[in-house]
């Protein structure tokens, strides 16, 4: 087992002293002249609101815009479990304004399972940019449901389901890793629900718990804090290798390699910033040292700090090493795990 704290690759000082550096020779301070950017830029999240990947680029965004001089807005395109987002993104002007957020290497293997090849590449249509952070899936149940039948654990949500008491799991996008994890979880782990709910992300995933929709579901242990603060959901278990203490429970948060392997090769998700394929280099090089300014800044750190979120900064040939050749990787993994796409592709249908 492995053990991530909070991580700062600069500090406060050091974001200062970078937005120093990008305001030199530069009338309006921004560094940038009379050159990128002019005009606002768009940075797509392929999930809802509310959800991991968008807490974390809101928190990233307010120290971006000072480098930048430009606004930056968040556009969030939900659905198909961030292949809607992530496609519409790869249509785009490869002019350095539009890029977005896209999760290694949970989107390599949505974008494999649903067979998007003539579609889009998931690797090929895309130029690294950076990354922000490491987060993953977490499971969250109803509060009053999970206090009734004393869901303390993994073994007692599993038993809470085999004996009937509550019924409903929700996951995050029907075809995606979280659909795999949630078959796993019953094959391998034991997890008896009687139907599962596919929602656009970790945001309405823990919206359904909260409000008993379904009793329990899978939720970033970022989107975790919000459903925890609502008071009417808590974290139940962390399917991550990477200890989180950001929980109600703290370090007493049960592990799922407490009943079976390690599920991290598809539960651990890198935040990679991402821009069409083509878009010069500079200008995502631009884009680059204002997240990182933007990951160091004040408000970023206490939040991480506060909430227990990894939040680092990846420059751009870290994102690509982060990107790329995962494809590969996971046709073999997913093998292993459940006898390949097709075999995965089949078992959704079923449970659908």
């Amino acid at each position: 087992m492995k053990r991530r704290h909070f991580v700062s690759s600069m500090g406060a000082l050091g974001a200062v002293g970078l937005a120093g550096c990008l305001g030199d020779d530069d009338d309006n301070g921004s560094g940038n002249g009379d050159g990128f950017p002019t005009d606002s830029l768009t940075w797509m999240i392929p999930w809802s609101e509310g959800g991991g990947t968008d807490t974390y680029a809101r928190q990233i965004l307010p120290g971006m815009e000072g480098p930048l001089d430009q606004s930056v807005d968040v556009d969030n395109r939900p659905g198909a479990g961030s292949m809607v987002g992530t496609e519409w993104l790869s249509t785009q002007d490869p002019d350095g304004y539009t890029f977005g957020t896209v999760n290694s290497a949970g989107a390599h293997f949505t974008w494999a399972a649903e067979g998007l090849e003539d579609s889009f590449h998931i690797e090929e249509d895309f130029e690294p940019i950076s990354y922000a952070g490491t987060f993953g899936y977490t499971l969250i149940v109803n509060r009053d449901l999970g206090e009734e039948y004393g869901i303390e654990d993994y073994g007692a949500l599993r038993d809470a389901y085999a004996d009937g008491d509550i019924s409903g799991f929700g996951y995050q996008g029907a075809g995606s890793d979280s659909h795999l994890a949630t078959l796993l979880l019953r094959d391998d782990y034991g997890l008896e629900y009687d139907n599962s709910v596919p929602y656009d992300g970790g945001g309405p995933t823990s919206e359904a718990v909260q409000s008993g929709e379904v009793a329990a579901g899978f939720a970033t242990n970022t989107s975790a804090i919000g459903a925890e603060e609502s008071g009417e959901a808590y974290t139940v278990v962390n399917l991550m290798d990477i200890e989180v203490d950001a929980t109600e429970m703290g370090e007493d948060l049960d592990m799922i390699t407490n009943y079976g392997d390690s599920m991290a090769w598809l539960v651990e998700f890198t935040q990679t910033q991402l821009a069409p394929a083509g878009t010069p280099e500079e200008e995502r090089q631009i884009i680059s040292e204002a997240v990182e300014v933007g990951v160091n800044s004040d408000s970023a750190q206490e939040w991480a700090e506060d909430t227990g979120n990894i939040l680092e900064y990846g420059d751009m040939d870290a994102a690509e090493e982060a990107w790329t050749g995962i494809v590969e990787e996971q046709e073999q993994q997913v093998e292993d795990a459940i006898g390949g796409f097709d075999a995965f592709n089949e078992l959704a249908e079923e449970e659908s």
